[in-house]
């Protein structure tokens, strides 16, 4: 029997069995050969402080004064040729130790795990960033010593995995923070977690204050198991990525940029992102706008600048060349009958901004209105005198017999008017005499505004019949120029005054 490889675990006694064609022919060497395997080995002792010392040793007989060699997870250990080797840093030490006596490599000890470091978790996916939902594999392995045919648990999040027992698994990446783990039953070996990104954080230099013009750069870090592979930017208001890369520069900064900005970071395992981070850009204010609204008999005029940070406001009004000052605030309030030209001025500690003159006309209107008015009354006043004249004159006539003479029934045509003398603002109605020559006064519960009733009634011995000395003559019926005042304006309409009637 040959034995290859050969371990320490091999120490055992050993015999053999032979058989014959006789039923009991079964023969054993007694006691047996004892092999003793006496191998190089590293045993590891707690010292104070947390210290691990691992020390080098065999039953073999050994040169004088032999060198030995230490290896840390495969790779040799510089300046360390004694038998015995101190570990302190349990980051920066962990792995698995083996030791070998130099002129003898290829007879090294069997590999000892330190610090619970023996196993580790490699991720076998894409190289490129993985989308949510794919699939990785993770492996369990160790370059330690194991026990034949181990049996190994899978720990998500803290958390025992049921479904795999094997050294490999395969898991879905996430868009949520998600670790992994393993460990050997039976043993103490437990790896370090593999995990998806977290901690991402975004970070905008300088940290002080940014000015329009300035240039910045923001800068996304994040812990992740393995690295992260990829990083991505975003503004926050539209969620559109603006670039990739862990740094993100923009240059000749404007009001504009100014917002919430955060990054992802994406591993094989998953993705993480950021908390947002304000980027405040300082202006001075642009050239405000002036707005006017009325409100019982009152203008308030309302100044608005965009400036960061917010403006202060004063408002000026011009009069006859002098400026003065009559407002600090954004809106400026005045009583009805105010008049002039204003003007606001915005200011931030970066600078300010004059708006464009703003001509308050509300006081003229008032006075417009009120001229109006007064010529309203006053003509009105005049027609009334006319009317009252015109009257008194009828009624002496009428009284004196002198001034008017009354129409004979010869003479229907009304000449009191003087067709030579009448102005313009007569208009006269021919009648004649024909078959047709009957007119029905208009329906009075249709007709408009425009329409006056106007009554026509027959002298004394004038002939009742329409045919009666029609013919030869043509009544003259003069329509009056009326004047109409309305809501404080002045409109003229000849209103015609139709009306047919019988009479005639």
């Amino acid at each position: 029997m040959t034995i290859t490889d050969l371990r320490e675990s091999d120490a055992h006694t050993y015999s053999f069995r032979f058989y014959t064609d006789h039923p009991d022919g079964r023969y054993s060497g007694r006691p047996g050969v004892t092999l003793s395997v006496t191998d190089l080995k590293v045993t590891v002792s707690d010292t104070d402080g947390g210290v691990k010392k691992l020390t080098c040793s065999s039953t073999c007989t050994l040169p004088n004064n032999p060198t030995y060699i230490w290896y840390r997870n495969g790779q040799p250990v510089s300046d360390q040729n004694r038998n015995e080797l101190e570990l302190r840093d349990r980051t920066v030490d962990a792995g698995s130790y083996s030791c070998a006596v130099k002129g003898y490599e290829e007879l090294g000890s069997p590999a000892v795990c330190v610090f619970d470091k023996g196993l580790q978790v490699k991720v076998e996916g894409p190289a490129v960033t993985a989308s949510e939902g794919q699939t990785v594999t993770l492996t369990c392995s160790s370059t330690c010593t194991l026990p034949n045919n181990p049996t190994y648990i899978w720990y998500r999040n803290g958390q025992p995995v049921s479904e795999c027992e094997s050294a490999s698994c395969p898991v879905a990446v996430v868009s949520e923070a998600v670790s992994y783990s393993c460990a050997v039953r039976g043993s103490r070996l437990h790896s370090p977690p593999v995990y998806s990104p977290k901690t991402t954080r975004a970070v905008i230099l300088p940290s002080g204050q940014i000015m329009e013009g300035d240039s910045v750069t923001l800068t996304c870090s994040s812990d992740a198991n393995p690295p992260v592979l990829s990083y991505s930017w975003f503004n926050q208001s539209s969620d559109v990525e603006l670039g990739t890369g862990q740094s993100y520069s923009i240059t000749s900064i404007s009001s504009q940029h100014s917002g919430l900005y955060y990054c992802t970071a994406q591993n094989q395992l998953g993705q993480s992102r950021s908390g947002p981070s304000r980027l405040d850009v300082l202006y001075s204010p642009r050239p405000p706008s002036v707005s006017e609204t009325e409100v019982n008999g009152s203008v308030t005029l309302v100044c608005v600048s965009d400036s960061n940070p917010a403006s202060s406001y004063t408002w000026f009004r011009k009069t006859r060349g002098n400026i003065t000052q009559v407002g600090e605030e954004a809106s400026l309030t005045l009583a009805a009958g105010a008049d002039g030209v204003f003007y606001c001025m915005a200011e931030n500690p970066y600078g300010s901004s004059t708006s464009s003159e703003w001509t308050l006309t509300s006081a003229g209107l008032w006075k417009q209105f009120a001229v109006w008015g007064t010529i309203g009354v006053g003509s009105a006043l005049v027609l009334s005198l006319i009317t009252a004249a015109v009257c008194l004159q009828r009624k002496r006539g009428a009284e004196g017999g002198a001034d008017v003479q009354a129409p004979k029934c010869g003479d229907d045509t009304y000449s009191a008017l003087n067709p030579n003398a009448r102005s313009s603002d007569y208009d006269t109605l021919t009648v004649r005499d024909s078959a047709s020559d009957t007119y029905s006064a208009l329906n009075s519960t249709t007709r408009s505004s425009d329409y006056d009733t106007l009554t026509i009634s027959c002298f004394p011995g004038c002939p009742s019949s329409p045919s009666d000395e029609k013919s030869s003559r043509e009544r003259e019926l003069t329509a009056v120029h009326l004047l109409f005042i309305h809501h404080c304006s002045f409109s003229s309409m000849d209103r015609t005054l139709k009306r047919r009637t019988e009479d005639f």
